[in-house]
């Protein structure tokens, strides 16, 4: 199996949110917030260890995962399979800095601060949606 550049680009960004939580474990909390409800207020929390590493631990799965599905696809745009890489890369990895900055004390709304995750994954549908039309 041959890594494709996206992969190892989405990947690196995880590994390198994953390096962020080693160089603050010193500063994070012992349990950290992980999940946050409807208000922006946290809902669930982890042991530090298992909070920095559980959320690039999830990405690159799902980057496994997403390259397995574009494979599985002989029909599939291969510039929309990437883009969905690059986006799980980045998305994860934006959101566990998120996780980081609120364990580490910095106040801010969770829930606006996902707002831009909102509007990417909107884009992204709309752009593979017309992606696949113009190849139809």
């Amino acid at each position: 199996m041959v890594l494709q550049r996206s992969d190892l680009i989405a990947s690196a960004m995880l590994v390198l949110a994953a390096l962020a939580g080693v160089a603050f474990w010193d500063a994070l909390p012992a349990e950290m917030a992980i999940h946050f409800g409807p208000g922006g207020d946290p809902d669930s929390s982890v042991s530090r260890p298992v909070g920095v590493v559980l959320a690039p631990a999830i990405g690159l799965g799902a980057i496994a995962i997403a390259r397995a599905a574009i494979r599985a696809d002989p029909t599939a745009d291969p510039r929309v399979g990437s883009a969905a890489i690059y986006f799980v890369g980045g998305v994860v990895s934006y959101v566990h800095g998120l996780v980081l900055a609120y364990n580490l004390g910095h106040q801010f709304s969770m829930t606006a601060a996902l707002v831009p995750v909102f509007v990417a994954t909107a884009v992204l549908v709309a752009w593979a949606v017309y992606r696949d039309r113009i190849a139809s």
